[in-house]
C-alpha cells in the first residue's frame, strides 16, 4: 500500500513537470505515512545531483494559534542563512498558482551548526487558503518555492490538522 502512493505520487509529479522549472520528484512522505503532523518531499532539479527538502509541519505559534509551516530543509551544508532571525522577511510562495504572502525567518538545527528556512502564510487570509487548500484537495497541491515547482501529498493532512491540538487556550 505505502509503495503504491509513492509510485502514484512519483507517476502525477512526473506528469507536472514543466520545461522551464523542471525537478525531478526524488520521494516523498506524506502525511498519512508520516504518522506525525508533517509531510515533506525530496526533490532534485533537472540538471543537479544535490537533493532538496521541502517540508511541511502543524505547529503552534508563539502566540498558541495552530499554524501550517514549511521549512526548506536544502540548506544543509550549503548555509542559506548564517544566523537566526526573529524579524522575518517577505516571500511569495504559489499554491495551485495562487500567489501566497510568506514570512520567512532563520532558525538553527537543534544538534548542529546549520541553519534552515522557516515559511508560514503572512496573513491570516493566506493561511486559511492555504489550509482549506489542503484540505479540500484530492491532488497533490503543486507548490512553487525558489522556482521549483513540486507536488505536495495532502494525503492524511485533514487527520493531522484536526489531531494536532487546535490553538492554546
Amino acid at each position: 500500500m505505502k509503495f503504491t502512493k509513492q509510485l502514484t505520487a512519483l507517476i502525477i509529479s512526473a506528469s507536472l513537470v514543466t520545461a522551464s522549472q523542471a525537478v525531478q520528484f526524488v520521494v516523498a512522505t506524506s502525511w498519512e505515512e508520516s504518522q506525525t503532523s508533517s509531510a515533506w518531499i525530496n526533490y532534485k532539479e533537472h540538471h543537479s545531483s544535490e537533493i532538496k527538502t521541502l517540508k511541511a509541519e502543524i505547529n503552534h505559534s508563539r502566540a498558541g494559534q495552530q499554524r501550517l509551516y514549511f521549512s526548506d530543509l536544502s540548506s544543509l551544508g550549503n548555509q542559506i542563512c548564517k544566523y537566526e532571525s526573529t524579524i522575518p522577511t517577505s516571500v511569495t510562495m504559489n499554491f495551485d498558482n495562487q500567489a501566497v504572502k510568506m514570512s520567512r525567518w532563520c532558525k538553527k538545527y537543534i544538534d548542529s551548526d546549520n541553519y534552515y528556512l522557516d515559511l508560514t502564510p503572512e496573513t491570516e487570509r493566506g493561511h486559511n487558503y492555504v489550509v482549506d487548500l489542503f484540505k479540500k484537495s484530492i491532488n497533490p497541491v503543486n507548490i512553487k518555492y525558489d522556482n521549483d515547482i513540486m507536488p505536495f501529498s495532502v494525503v492524511g493532512f485533514t487527520k493531522a490538522w484536526n489531531s494536532a491540538g487546535g490553538n492554546a487556550i
